[in-house]
């Protein structure tokens, strides 16, 4: 009866059992298109969501390469016109001023144009634009005439001090613009080149040369804001540079007005003159410095009549003198040096000398006409004697001082150093034959040219040396030039024979480039 019992009551369970498990399962099914509908809902959400990431990263990518491609090709059109512009260049008709060729490269091609102004004193006495013996004076300029201002300021320091400021914001630019114009780089790129030579050498190698690229470095931090503000305000503009020019020269009028108040006339007449004179040679003579020699004997006197009056010797004023005087001797020995020794020679023989030896030979006796042409101008004596029987033939020049040793020099020759009348020619008359034939039907019959004309070119677009290019093309082959005389040393190679030929000619192999070429139109 009890086993009975349990196991009905055993099939009872089991009955409400699988009943909830019918339920449940019932439910569960029930339930389960809308699960499954959410879950397909956010699966297709998370895809969507994946794909327009996808899309948003192409279209990214997309633009980014589309940036890519444009800018590559904003580079390469701007490429494309600059080399338009150098090709148009090149190729247009050469224009530029034989005055800018030829004065200008005393005074210099900075872009500013108070900037050439500036540095004149400076760039004249360190010969930054033009090197060589014939304008070297040592460094007169820059520190002898400064003293004139600063003499007599020991009572009056506040002056001395507003000299000495004005005297180094003056230094800062012009070592700037000498760094800038000698390599040929931006002024915002001398503190890396700077750098990169005090790390290139030690101090105990170059001592003075380190010390100096540091000062320089110095004096640059102050220059870079006086450089960006003379660009904004000045620039090339002519307008604004002349009347702060004109405006500086009546400020420093009246204060040097202020202290020669107590000078007698005669020594205010001689100051205010080479006041006067100094600021006529800094505006018209463009930094040529044997246009000033005026200023340099009378700025000279007035220091050593200043450091040597009369009147009571303080220490301060004889050291002064010792030092001006010092200077002076230490100025003279050097150029006595210079002048004698054998740097940059231009022979081994004419370096060495004091003087020029065919000069005093013929000064002496030594040496006649000839021996003089000879000497100087090898080859070219023939030529210049048949220049000279014809006294009504016309002499067409470009450099060289040939015309010393002509007849009638004054009548006959025609000067084109810069060959700015050449070029004028040669653009109405482009062909070299038809050239030729109108010079000689204008009565020219020779032509002398001095081979080294491009060295002086010193202008940023080398105008120079592109005429005397066209010039060369001129002379080249042509049927109507022939060639009486060259220094010019060239070598031939025989088709059968290894060994050069060494012979007098222009076009060539050059084996000595000479100096001069005389031509005769046939």
């Amino acid at each position: 009866m009890y086993f009975r019992n349990m196991i009905k009551f055993s099939k009872h369970i089991i009955f409400k059992i699988g009943l909830i498990c019918l339920l449940v399962l019932g439910t569960f099914t029930a339930a389960q298109p809308s699960y499954a509908e959410s879950f397909q809902q956010k699966t297709e959400q998370t895809q969507q969501q994946k794909k327009k990431q996808q899309q948003k990263r192409k279209q990214q990518k997309n633009k980014k390469q589309r940036q890519n491609k444009a800018q590559k090709n904003k580079q390469k059109q701007a490429q494309e016109k600059k080399k338009a512009k150098q090709d148009a260049e090149k190729n247009a008709p050469i224009k530029s001023s034989p005055i800018r060729e030829e004065i200008q490269r005393y005074m210099g091609y900075e872009p500013i144009l108070a900037e050439r102004y500036i540095t004149i004193p400076y760039d004249i006495s360190m010969n930054t634009n033009m090197q060589g013996g014939f304008v070297d004076i040592g460094y007169f300029i820059f520190m002898f005439l400064p003293v004139i201002f600063l003499l007599g300021f020991v009572r009056r320091p506040l002056y001395g001090f507003s000299i000495m400021v004005f005297s180094i914001l003056l230094l800062s630019i012009s070592t700037s613009s000498s760094f800038s114009v000698k390599r040929g780089i931006e002024a915002e790129n001398i503190p890396p080149n700077i750098d990169t030579f005090i790390n290139a050498v030690k101090f105990s190698d170059y001592p003075v040369s380190v010390t100096c690229a540091k000062v320089y470095k110095g004096l640059h931090k102050i220059y870079m804001p006086i450089y960006r503000g003379m660009e904004n305000i000045s620039g090339k503009r002519d307008y604004v540079t002349y009347p702060i020019l004109a405006s500086l020269f009546v400020l420093f009028f009246f204060i040097l007005q202020k202290r020669l108040h107590q000078m007698d006339k005669y020594k205010k007449s001689i100051i205010n003159f080479l006041y006067l004179f100094s600021f006529i040679w800094l505006i018209l003579a463009c930094g040529i410095i044997w246009y000033g020699y005026l200023m340099l004997v009378l700025g000279l006197a007035i220091v050593v009549a200043a450091l040597t009056n009369n009147g009571q010797q303080s220490w301060i004023r004889r050291g002064t003198l010792g030092m001006f005087v010092a200077s002076a001797l230490i100025w003279i020995v050097i150029g006595y040096v210079y002048r004698i020794s054998n740097h940059r020679p231009v022979t081994p023989d004419s370096a060495k000398l004091l003087f020029d030896i065919p000069s005093v030979k013929y000064q002496t006796g030594v040496f006649d006409r000839k021996d003089v042409v000879n000497t100087l101008l090898p080859g070219a004596e023939k030529a210049l004697e048949e220049i000279n029987e014809d006294e009504n033939a016309l002499v067409y020049r470009v450099g060289t001082f040939f015309p010393y040793l002509i007849y009638k020099n004054d009548k006959r020759v025609l000067q084109d150093n810069q060959l700015g009348f050449f070029q004028n020619l040669i653009q109405k008359i482009p062909h070299p034959i038809s050239l030729a034939e109108a010079l000689k039907a204008s009565g020219y019959r020779y032509i002398l040219v001095d081979l080294n004309t491009p060295s002086i070119d010193k202008t940023p677009e080398k105008s120079l040396q592109r005429k005397f290019m066209s010039f060369m093309v001129f002379l080249f082959g042509n049927d109507k030039l022939e060639l009486l005389a060259t220094d010019r040393v060239i070598t031939l190679t025989p088709p059968d024979d290894p060994n050069p030929i060494y012979t007098h000619g222009v076009f060539g192999n050059i084996h000595n480039p000479g100096t001069y070429a005389i031509y005769k139109v046939k």
